[in-house]
């Protein structure tokens, strides 16, 4: 697997780690005034991530990509071939996915994306993005570096090597710190854009 093709593939990534910037169905509203009285459901948080549409989507593109290349060549083409691609492309997910919440359940951490609660400046948003991609909060809510994300991106690009025949563990350590740093550049990116997204109560009062 050659960097360059590598890269590509990462930045297909964008669009999920934009889309993880929406916070899991049990996630408290940012606006809300209530207190919540049970955190998150792990389970149903697992369920929501595993099951992302766009990460799906994601999967499916990549896959294509993976096709049109002939990547990896052994696997030949045909329709088999390309489902066969992006069915490698959805296990690198799922395990990814299982891999990150297994873990941060074992560490009792949270998988959800806190928001940046005071921000008034670009500024604040990235730097709060930034920090909030690398680190979790623990049972006491504070802030740890984040062994769940890092081993979960890390265990997604790895998988593949497992059965992709002409891939080593060297190609999925670099599959892994383009995708970790890609999803920061879309953390980041949401960051400088969120002001342009409407407010869900503003919206609501346009209709």
């Amino acid at each position: 697997m050659k960097i360059r093709a590598t890269a590509l593939a990462a930045m297909l990534l964008l669009p999920a780690a934009l889309h993880a910037q929406t916070p899991a169905p049990d996630s408290p509203r940012t606006d809300s005034l209530v207190a919540q009285v049970a955190p998150p459901d792990p389970v149903r948080s697992f369920m929501y991530e595993l099951a992302d549409p766009l990460s799906l989507a994601n999967a499916l593109v990549l896959g294509l990509y993976d096709h049109a290349r002939t990547e990896p060549d052994e696997w030949g083409g045909g329709f088999d071939a390309m489902t066969q691609r992006i069915a490698s492309r959805g296990g690198g997910h799922v395990i990814g996915t299982s891999v990150r919440h297994g873990l941060a359940a074992a560490l009792g951490r949270t998988t959800d994306i806190e928001p940046c609660h005071g921000c008034t400046s670009t500024e604040d948003r990235v730097t709060h993005s930034v920090i909030d991609t690398f680190t979790d909060r623990d049972a006491t809510s504070r802030r740890v570096i984040s062994e769940p994300f890092l081993a979960g991106t890390f265990a997604g690009a790895i998988a593949p090597t497992l059965w992709h025949p002409d891939s080593n563990l060297g190609d999925g350590i670099k599959a892994g710190v383009w995708s970790v740093l890609f999803t920061t550049a879309g953390r980041v990116l949401f960051a400088v854009l969120e002001p342009l997204v409407p407010a869900e109560g503003a919206a609501a009062e346009r209709r």
